[in-house]
């Protein structure tokens, strides 16, 4: 049974980005040393939004806790409102972690975003818990010689190795985001998203194989 699609207001998501990114604080907030961080990332399957989230020991890069949320999603994807359909299952996933990280990894951009509140920012107001962006590429702006990412005369970013857009989420300046990512990194994108992007697949080929249990079960 497919979802019934709900319309987003964008005015209102507009204006609600805008109120929310004068929260958004962009210097270092953070616990230190750094002893725990987070990935989160978002799969979908059947009409559901499967938010999973990986606790890592920062000085090892080794998992240390994984939690899922299996939320219905109606919102449409709609560039730039990404934030309104996976927040939902991400948050959800966040608040089952047992331990709460230092700093959470979003798959997502930070203020590296037309109105410089993306998801990654959205996520760490409304939790208020320092955050990074971690995408795969660019939404806005323009790289420049040295990596750094500028838009309307700002520095929004920074690309690390042609391959991983950082960008501040919340609490945290793009410096010191810049060190943390590149620690975390070992592959091609940092570990805590990397291994809550497996993670979420590998829920969704489970709900494959036994979509009753999971849907009425886990929602």
């Amino acid at each position: 049974m497919k979802n019934k699609r709900i319309r987003l207001n964008l005015k209102k998501a507009i204006y609600l980005q805008s109120l929310l990114e004068k929260r958004v604080v962009r210097r270092d907030g953070f616990k230190t040393p750094l002893k725990i961080v987070a990935g989160v990332d978002v799969a979908y399957l059947m009409g559901y939004g499967i938010g999973a989230s990986v606790l890592v020991n920062y000085k090892t890069l080794e998992a240390v806790e994984r939690k899922y949320s299996i939320v219905r999603i109606d919102i449409p994807y709609i560039p730039t409102f990404l934030a309104f359909r996976e927040i939902p299952p991400m948050i959800k996933a966040i608040k089952k972690l047992d331990e709460k990280p230092d700093i959470i990894l979003v798959d997502a951009h930070g203020i590296m975003h037309p109105r410089r509140f993306g998801e990654a920012s959205h996520i760490g107001v409304v939790l208020d818990i320092p955050t990074i962006g971690v995408a795969k590429s660019r939404l806005v702006g323009e790289v420049r010689d040295n990596n750094y990412i500028y838009y309307k005369g700002e520095t929004i970013g920074y690309r690390l190795d042609k391959k991983i857009y950082i960008s501040i989420g919340h609490r945290v300046s793009l410096e010191s985001a810049i060190k943390i990512v590149s620690h975390l990194t070992v592959h091609s994108i940092p570990e805590p998203t990397r291994l809550a992007h497996n993670y979420a697949d590998e829920i969704k080929r489970e709900i494959k194989k036994n979509p009753g249990k999971y849907i009425e079960e886990k929602v």
